[in-house]
């Protein structure tokens, strides 16, 4: 029988990491693909609705961009900043613009909306296993992972696909003091190496196979992640080895003895665009319109807005936090989609809200409740804006009313319930902290927390109105968390239905 590259690369893979824990353990190529210096932080820690503004783009986002686009090699020789003038004055040429000894901000923009763009092709996400405490980036739609396993003194996670990718955290052997052996030993038939501080990297081929290894130490041992695909993949995607390397984390002392529990997840949307100063700046109003006619099931609206939504202004007492819960959980629902895991608040029996970053490229998703599971289909879709629209195969059991914008005061109390790490009816609560602007739409901003997995689920007053969808927060702050406004989701009539 005859053997694909599959066969005989995953036996190679794994007998260098095993390498690396198993054995009693010169190049002149530099690289980029390791160390804390070249972290993916800035423009690429995020995803992004629209280009990224030429002020928040660093010279490190420059440097990942040409990785991406294939004009940087995640190994070189020379010195860094010849490397990267070389790859730039190549980008430029590609596109015929004239060279130059520093990139205009137009074709900064240019160059790293070239490289999300190709970021985004491959589904780039995160495999991110908090208890043992490691994360690593992959190419969602070239590789799948299985169920971690363990050999020896080594936990593996294994994927495969149209690439393979491997990481391992390894206890004892390698660690800080014995990594230069292992470098040695194990990078001797590698076509690149490089060694610096605490990692090192090795660049092999074989045959029509290509595959790129980082290894990162610690006291107590070490984590390595590999790569593999064949050549022709690689012209197609040539950024993936740079960036599977730089985004490699220790998030804690690693301990593989711990039971795994990793989890996929998505970046987050990109934290830019806010307008404080909301006076001066018009808000939509309601204007007359005549309403669409019924497009056809299989196409999809381009508004991210539905009429299903009833607004209803605040009366009554507040509620407890469980209270709300009791009140408003029935209407959030966990959203699944091949890539990930978010989730969407009912607003009628049949209509529900999420962002747009939450169902991805897809037309369909599943959404669920404990055990019940059902397909409901994206019917308006604004990626823009970060609106979606599912409608639900099955009548919906709960719903909620949506209070409108101008309702919402600064100060009063907020309740967030969602699906964070894909824990299903998660509440949390808070306050309204802002009202502000957002890539032209209008958001509430709340110290209830949000974690990765809660985009799509619900911020709600405490009379469990819908305040808002849950979409993103700032790492850098302390509890600046951001919901779309949920009237932001209502299709515009000449007098809204105001209860």
């Amino acid at each position: 029988m005859k053997m694909g590259w599959e066969d005989r690369v995953v036996p190679a893979l794994f007998a260098f990491l095993r390498a690396l824990c198993g054995l009693a353990l010169a190049g002149a190529a530099l690289t980029l693909a390791g160390g804390t210096a070249f972290a993916q932080q800035g423009v690429f820690q995020y995803r992004w609705n629209s280009p990224p503004p030429a002020d928040a783009i660093t010279p490190g986002d420059i440097r990942t961009a040409l990785l991406w686009t294939g004009h940087l090699q995640a190994v070189y020789r020379g010195e860094l900043d010849a490397a990267v003038l070389k790859a730039a004055l190549a980008w430029q040429k590609s596109k015929g613009h004239p060279l130059t000894a520093k990139l205009p901000d137009e074709q900064m923009v240019e160059l790293v909306s070239d490289a999300l763009k190709e970021r985004e092709e491959v589904g780039w996400s995160v495999l991110r296993d908090q208890a043992v405490g490691v994360a690593v980036g992959f190419p969602a739609k070239l590789v799948t992972f299985g169920t971690p396993r363990t050999e020896g003194n080594t936990l593996f996670y294994h994927g495969g696909g149209e690439v393979i990718q491997s990481l391992a955290v390894h206890l004892g052997y390698p660690n800080c003091q014995s990594l230069d052996g292992a470098y040695q030993r194990t990078t001797a038939t590698a076509t690149f190496r490089a060694r610096q501080d605490n990692w090192f990297v090795a660049l092999f081929r074989r045959g029509e196979t290509s595959s790129f290894v980082s290894v990162t130490c610690h006291q107590s041992g070490s984590v390595s992640t590999e790569m593999a695909a064949s050549v022709d993949l690689l012209a197609k995607h040539p950024g993936l080895f740079g960036a599977m390397s730089t985004s490699l984390r220790i998030l804690h002392t690693p301990d593989p003895t711990i039971r795994p529990r990793p989890k996929v997840e998505d970046l987050p949307l990109a934290p830019s665009g806010f307008d404080d100063d909301q006076d001066t700046r018009p808000q939509r109003q309601a204007k007359a319109t005549t309403k669409p006619k019924a497009s056809p099931a299989s196409v999809v609206d381009g508004t991210g807005k539905t009429d299903a939504l009833k607004l209803e202004t605040r009366t009554g007492e507040d509620l407890r936090a469980d209270e709300v819960f009791e009140k408003a959980a029935g209407a959030v629902y966990k959203v699944k989609t091949e890539r990930g895991l978010g989730s969407a608040v009912a607003i009628s029996d049949s209509e529900l809200l999420t962002n747009c970053h939450v169902v991805g490229e897809f037309d369909e998703v599943k959404i669920v409740r404990a055990k019940d599971e059902q397909t409901a289909k994206v019917v308006s879709k604004n990626a823009d804006a970060d609106r979606c629209v599912l409608r639900a195969t099955a009548k919906l059991a709960k719903w909620v009313t949506v209070r409108p914008y101008e309702d919402i005061k600064v100060g009063e109390r907020a309740v967030t319930i969602g699906t964070p790490q894909g824990l299903e009816l998660t509440v949390a609560e808070g306050i309204v902290s802002s009202k502000r602007v957002f890539n032209h739409g209008r958001v509430v901003q709340t110290s209830a927390p949000i974690s990765q997995g809660s985009s799509g689920g619900g911020l709600f007053d405490a009379r469990g109105n819908l305040l808002g969808i849950t979409t993103f927060y700032f790492k850098a702050g302390q509890n600046l968390n951001f919901a779309v406004a949920a009237e932001e989701f209502a299709q515009e009539r000449d007098e809204p239905a105001i209860r």
